[in-house]
């Protein structure tokens, strides 16, 4: 069967491309010439049940805010303003009127969080499983889109937050735990805190529009892609897209406290590989040129946001990890759909 990247591949090559569009197929999101100074942002996601979530793992409010928060976080990643969404679902009938209203309370909180309107969408009904697509329109200054086509070599990589938790989260749910076992205690290092920090960043991530709307006002990316499919995965998508190669360097990798806490204890459970290959994190993932380090460690402060300087680009071609100044070249290991 054809992986996702072999039939987005496909399309790409065969898709007509006219004289609106700046850019199309293989980046976040769609840029489109729209005329009076901005482009528009298109851009969607199908969420699968049994692939994507499942019904019995979380809320119905907490699904529709996440069906929409992926796709909020692919605007972001553009550096652009999520204006308007399209909701279309399509519903199996176990789904009761109840969960319908919670999974709509759910889009509805995640769009007004981010000043979105929902102006329309579709409804079907499926067989067995709930299908949700969302689709979001944005906007950006004319040429000012962040794409993942613009590293360039000496470029310095950063990631905004921490990473591993999503990953640590998705296989505590496959091991039966859930956000009902994990009452908050008083105590931050709590296992019971530590396991709720992952679950909530799997099941609840927050897209990074603010922070990505900075970083594009200020100028500070030359490439950008959000963390959905893994660092290793979607990094080596700006490397493929820009022509260029990266050094990351593992002891810089910032690990989310709750996988570090987890591994302590959890012999067979290795944090860097959480960090590097686990998806779902949404986090932004950008390069910046080496003259712009102190801005950027300028809006980390401003903000109170985590960004961390992880790697280098570099001419030679692939992605290469160092560990304590042994070198060597890894493969994407993040998240890939097979048809």
């Amino acid at each position: 069967m054809p992986s996702e990247s072999e039939i987005i591949s496909k399309v790409r090559r065969g898709a007509r491309r006219t004289d609106g569009v700046v850019v199309g197929i293989g980046d976040d999101a769609a840029v489109v010439r729209a005329g009076s100074g901005n482009d528009l942002i298109a851009c969607c996601d199908l969420m699968v049940e049994g692939v994507h979530f499942r019904r019995e793992w979380a809320t119905p409010k907490l699904i529709g805010r996440k069906a929409l928060a992926v796709t909020l976080s692919d605007v972001a990643a553009m550096g652009a303003v999520a204006r308007f969404a399209m909701i279309s679902v399509a519903l199996p009938r176990d789904c009761s009127s109840e969960f319908v209203d919670g999974l709509f309370e759910g889009i509805f909180e995640m769009a007004d969080s981010y000043d979105v309107s929902i102006v329309g969408g579709d409804t079907s009904s499926s067989r067995d499983s709930l299908f949700i697509d969302t689709t979001v329109i944005g906007e950006c200054e004319t040429g000012r889109a962040i794409t993942r086509a613009g590293a360039g070599i000496g470029d310095v990589i950063y990631v905004t937050g921490d990473l591993g938790a999503s990953a640590l989260g998705l296989k505590l749910l496959g091991q039966g735990v859930r956000l009902g076992d994990c009452e908050p205690a008083s105590s931050d290092e709590s296992v019971e805190n530590m396991r709720r920090e992952a679950l909530m960043k799997h099941l609840a991530p927050l897209p990074g529009l603010g922070l990505a709307r900075a970083i594009g006002e200020r100028r500070l990316a030359s490439a950008m892609i959000d963390i959905s499919d893994g660092l290793s995965t979607d990094l080596s998508h700006i490397l493929d897209e820009s022509g260029v190669g990266a050094v990351i360097q593992a002891g810089a990798i910032p690990i989310a406290r709750s996988v570090e806490s987890h591994s302590a204890g959890e012999s067979n459970l290795d944090s860097l590989e959480l960090a590097l290959h686990g998806g779902e994190e949404y986090e932004l993932l950008f390069t910046s040129r080496p003259e712009c380090g102190a801005r950027v460690d300028e809006l980390s402060r401003e903000l109170g946001v985590r960004l961390s300087s992880i790697g280098q680009i570099v001419a030679e071609e692939g992605l290469h990890l160092d560990c304590d100044g042994s070198r060597r070249l890894i493969q994407p290991a993040g998240y890939e759909h097979r048809i």
